[in-house]
């Protein structure tokens, strides 16, 4: 076993980790799903210089198996089922993966005789909901429920007399409004529990939407931008759903490695942290730069709507600026070029 062990490492996210903490200390765990992985960026982790586990965290076997080599000095927990939209329809599937799975872990781990010197957490902001919003009224914070199909419906898109705040951890609530955000925010409780119990240090980083080069581009349920890019190559008119309005923050995949790699090897640093960009932008706006891009039409707006989304999302990033020194370097302009001239040369190869 070696220095880092990245579980649900050969995705996305954990790609761009590993390569920020050294391929040659890293040890990755995956199931290689079909859903998250094609078989090219199957062939791209295995060329990588870090070691790779094949198994499940739902497996008792393959997680004992995993810290028979040894328990990691820092564990990143990456392993998750994701997509609002699938989250729905598939409740037994995201608690299993994500709840499940993560209990599965920390069991593994209880029946080892050393731990971890950390344990990190990717977490989502999907755990606020809604998120928290002002009333200048009242001058207090409230936490709107779900909105519902009747709502929605009657296209009530907004929450009227509210504004919306950026999230952040150390002052707001959590109020998942999809089964996703719940067994995410079920993770990070499984995990505060069981590592208070044991003595072992965490970091939680609840992310925004992580964007960029290494996105799956098979995966229907993930990646706003990958939708918008594949539209917009194909000269087609992009949709805005919600009458326009929704806003979101956008970080780019490299940042988010950067922080994470800081915690991995920075041990001084615990707690429960926001990441992201820390401006909330339209995303009407993101899909017109990237229709510019690919000189599509502009995007238009429409009343359709899809259920457990919320209407806005943005970072407070002062907690982790103030401990980490971290700020985002990409700027969206910049990572919307890049991941749209990624996205077509990866198309145009097909």
């Amino acid at each position: 076993m070696r220095e880092h062990l990245l579980i649900g490492g050969a995705g996305f996210i954990g790609s761009a980790l590993s390569r920020k903490l050294g391929e040659a200390n890293v040890t990755i765990f995956d199931n290689f799903s079909p859903v998250s992985h094609s078989d090219e960026s199957i062939k791209e982790s295995l060329t990588s210089d870090a070691e790779f586990v094949v198994g499940s965290v739902c497996s008792a076997d393959d997680l004992d198996d995993l810290f028979a080599q040894g328990v990691p000095k820092t564990l990143v927990y990456l392993a998750a089922e994701t997509g609002t939209g699938r989250s729905l329809r598939n409740c037994a599937l995201n608690a299993r993966v994500n709840t499940l799975g993560i209990a599965t872990t920390l069991d593994a781990l209880s029946r080892q005789s050393t731990m971890p010197e950390k344990i990190i957490l990717s977490s989502t902001r999907a755990v606020y909901g809604e998120g928290p919003y002002l009333n200048s009224t009242t001058n207090s914070v409230v936490y709107p429920k779900q909105r519902t199909m009747e709502s929605l419906e009657a296209m009530q898109f907004d929450f009227p007399g509210l504004e919306p705040l950026s999230m952040n951890g150390s002052l707001h609530f959590p109020n998942p409004s999809n089964i996703y955000g719940s067994t995410k925010l079920s993770q990070e409780h499984l995990l505060d529990n069981w590592a208070s119990s044991f003595g072992v240090p965490t970091c939680t980083f609840r992310l925004q939407n992580v964007y960029g080069a290494g996105q799956s581009l098979t995966n229907p349920y993930t990646g706003v931008l990958i939708h918008f890019i594949k539209q917009a190559r194909a000269k087609e008119t992009v949709e805005i759903y919600e009458n326009g309005g929704i806003t979101r923050d956008f970080v780019h995949v490299e940042d988010v490695a950067s922080l994470l790699a800081e915690a991995a090897c920075n041990g001084d640093r615990t707690g429960l942290y926001d990441c992201g960009s820390g401006d909330r932008v339209e995303l009407e706006r993101i899909a017109a730069m990237l229709c510019e891009i690919g000189g599509a039409p502009r995007p238009i707006r429409n009343d359709k709507f899809r259920l457990g989304d919320v209407r806005h999302a943005c970072a407070d990033l002062q907690p982790v600026e103030a401990d980490f020194a971290w700020r985002p370097a990409v700027n969206i302009k910049d990572g919307l070029d890049d991941l749209y001239k990624w996205v077509s040369e990866k198309l145009s190869a097909l």
